[in-house]
């Protein structure tokens, strides 16, 4: 049994939900890229000046090492096998409700 609602005129609510919310996203997406292709073309830039030279040692280096710390967060899951059976906590989770509403806890 289905539960879809039928409107006059053939048109689907759900669809247009989806095409705002894909529209926002692309969006959102178009105008962050562009903000920090703007953001990198600056840096860029003022890197290249002579009154700027090492304003941005330190937090360029920061930036690195948060990146690096990322990675090698990555590179454990990976390691440890972090990703494999990813679904499988849900399905105990599940397993274990059904088994608690069984024993009335």
């Amino acid at each position: 049994m289905t539960n879809l609602k039928v409107i006059p005129g053939g048109r689907d609510p759900d669809r247009r939900v989806r095409l705002v919310f894909i529209w926002s996203l692309l969006i959102g997406i178009i105008l962050s890229g562009v903000a920090f292709a703007l953001k990198v073309t600056e840096f860029i830039y003022t890197m290249s000046s002579e009154e700027a030279k090492g304003f941005a040692d330190v937090p360029v280096t920061v930036y690195f090492f948060i990146a690096a710390g990322w990675l090698c967060l990555l590179v454990w899951c990976f390691l440890t096998g972090k990703f494999k059976e990813m679904e499988r906590e849900k399905y105990d989770l599940i397993e274990l409700e059904e088994r608690y509403e069984r024993e009335g806890i």
